[in-house]
């Protein structure tokens, strides 16, 4: 299992809810309710880093 995708998983985003999110060393860069600002605001931040793009979910929606 990817460490991004296991963080994502357990971590508490609920202040995130049903938001775009770019997240790079396990840390949320950007958060907003349009993909392309969420990875391009993260990209300009961190140009050499890889940039992982989730959509938290609303509530208590699983994560599979």
């Amino acid at each position: 299992m990817d460490e991004t995708y296991r963080w994502f998983t357990t971590a508490d985003l609920s202040e995130y809810e049903d938001k775009y999110t770019s997240i790079v060393d396990k840390e949320v860069i950007c958060a907003d309710e349009d993909p392309e600002v969420a990875y391009t605001t993260a990209k300009k931040k961190h140009p050499n880093k890889e940039v992982v793009l989730w959509k938290v979910p609303r509530g208590d929606a699983s994560v599979f």
